[in-house]
């Protein structure tokens, strides 16, 4: 044992991450794993927090255009399995692919570019800049594509309220920003255990922390004094329209019936906002007019304003047809008619173009609405904030791979613009939020069949960052990291080096070769 350094104490061989970087592929197993068991149904929300370190891990100790392919095959493995978790009946099983391939390919690609980023900018500023292009993946996600944000980070947070009121200044990429962040500091930490990087993890870590305690005491401050409350209704349906075959006339006599008669309901237990499901019913286009004046003599008889949602198809084969709703207000006119913007892929419904309505009812403010799937997108939150909404009608249609995650997803919306949001779900929970993502109210579609869910919800709105200044996070995050990428680039490039020669304050070439030739002499000495 003479003369051994006692300087260095190595890890033992049998340590676990030494075990997985002999197997690099391993990291690539347990990246996989630990993706598919903390996103979309049934997710473990704190394995979140480390579900990028394997996949950071295993790039760290691989290069080559294997290495890219292997990662790339992990990444859709792992996404393929979260997508199936939530891809049930009435859903074929190969829409998993359709949706997990996009999303993986886009939120892969940070993985490649953490290599130059950390060799520009150290371990810290590459945590910083791999945290900010995942950022930027999800916004394409949504801004780009029509995937709207599933795939989030900030997805597997929504038992976190008091996290999730970062969402009122950043948007929901805050939240996500932050569990990439602590994720590739932890790795960081793994690969390089120094104090500074200690130091760095910790200080993340902290920031999560602190945001929770600031959510806390946002949540505390909005319940320290009461507010003025409206009572509001979300109405069930029978209506099974978009499975099968198209419903006859007597099946919608019958559909159309149990919605006037929960109508009803509603407004006898002081509901003056009734919202129907998505798809609550179908109406053929020569019966439009009709049904309108059908419901719009319910909503004067009995003083009330109903959000009376139906799909309208103008074409059978194949497939094609308006999904849509009509705001009735209390004297029975029609205020505005909807139609859903961002139909699912594979949907066939004609979209949307139209500007985001407001109607301004006196007794229960300003209001609007939007479709299911409309509010995975933020912008379209974002142009209700922009209005000033105090309340927004959503009818929806899910299915039981996203029940309740969907109405959670929709809560975020909410923090994010300050309104409140009714969604009356189909084959889903619906549910009462306030402006805070709380639940004021919720009923399951599958708990018996009154499906009358009655609650009250604040009358106005609240006033957020993140309403005031838009979506810039995201975007934002996506220059920082671009720009780091240049920048790693151009430090690393001829033309830096031969510029930095020329400032006054640089050795020459012959100076600096002589200086690493001492410096190499003095290593080889120590060494």
């Amino acid at each position: 044992m003479t003369g051994a350094s006692t300087d260095v104490c190595p890890s033992p061989a049998w340590a676990w991450p030494g075990l997985l970087d002999r197997r690099p592929w391993l990291w690539l197993a347990l990246g996989a794993l630990l993706l598919a068991a903390s996103q979309m149904r049934f997710g473990l929300g704190v394995l979140a927090w480390v579900a990028p370190l394997p996949f950071l891990r295993y790039r760290r100790g691989s290069s080559g255009w294997r290495a890219g392919v292997a990662l790339g095959a992990a990444s859709f493995v792992g996404w393929t399995l979260a997508v199936a978790k939530i891809v049930t009946a009435p859903l074929p099983i190969a829409m998993s692919v359709l949706f997990s391939a996009p999303i993986a390919l886009v939120l892969s690609t940070p993985f490649f570019l953490v290599g130059p980023l950390r060799r520009g900018f150290g371990e810290r500023g590459a945590a910083l800049g791999f945290a900010a292009l995942m950022v930027a993946g999800e916004w394409v996600l949504h801004a780009a594509l029509p995937f709207g944000v599933w795939g989030a980070a900030g997805n597997t947070q929504l038992g976190h309220i008091d996290l999730l009121q970062l969402a009122s200044v950043t948007g929901l990429h805050g939240v996500s920003f932050l569990v990439y962040l602590v994720a590739a500091s932890l790795e960081s930490v793994l690969a390089v255990p120094s104090r500074p990087q200690r130091v760095f993890a910790l200080g993340a870590v902290a920031v999560v922390v602190a945001v929770m305690g600031v959510g806390q005491a946002r949540l505390a401050l909005s319940s320290a004094s009461g507010t003025e409350q409206r009572r509001v209704a979300a109405i069930g349906t029978d209506s099974t329209v978009g499975i099968g075959p198209l419903p006859d006339a007597e099946a919608l006599a019958r559909v159309e019936a149990g919605l006037l008669r929960r109508t009803r309901e509603a407004a006898r237990a002081g509901a003056s906002l009734i919202v129907w499901t998505e798809a609550a019913t179908m109406v053929w286009p020569a019966d439009e007019a009709a049904f309108q004046a059908r419901v719009g003599e319910v909503a004067r008889e009995l003083g009330v304003v109903i959000v009376a949602a139906y799909v309208m198809p103008v074409a059978e084969a194949p497939l094609r047809y308006h999904n849509r709703y009509a705001m009735f207000t209390s004297e029975g006119a029609v205020a505005h008619v909807y139609d859903k913007h961002h139909p699912v892929p594979g949907e066939p419904a004609i979209a949307g173009t139209t500007p985001m309505p407001l109607y301004v009812d006196p007794g229960l403010g300003r209001l609007s609405g939007a479709i299911c799937y409309d509010y995975d997108f933020p912008r379209l939150g974002l142009a209700h904030a922009a209005l000033g909404v105090d309340l927004v009608a959503l009818p929806a249609s899910d299915w039981r791979g996203i029940d309740p995650i969907h109405t959670e997803m929709a809560a975020v919306r909410a923090i994010e613009g300050g309104q409140s949001i009714v969604r009356s779900t189909r084959f889903g929970l619906s549910a009462g939020i306030d402006p805070y993502g709380r639940l004021r109210g919720s009923l399951s579609h599958f708990d018996g069949v009154q499906r009358v869910l009655v609650m009250d919800l604040p009358h106005h709105g609240i006033c957020t960052v993140y309403g005031a200044i838009g979506d810039v996070f995201g975007p934002g995050c996506g220059l920082f990291g671009l720009g780091a990428l240049a920048l790693a680039w151009l430090r690393r490039s001829r033309w830096y080096a031969a510029r930095s020669w020329q400032t006054p304050s640089s050795p020459s070439p012959r100076a600096l070769s002589s200086r690493r030739a001492s410096s190499s002499g003095s290593m080889a000495t120590r060494c």
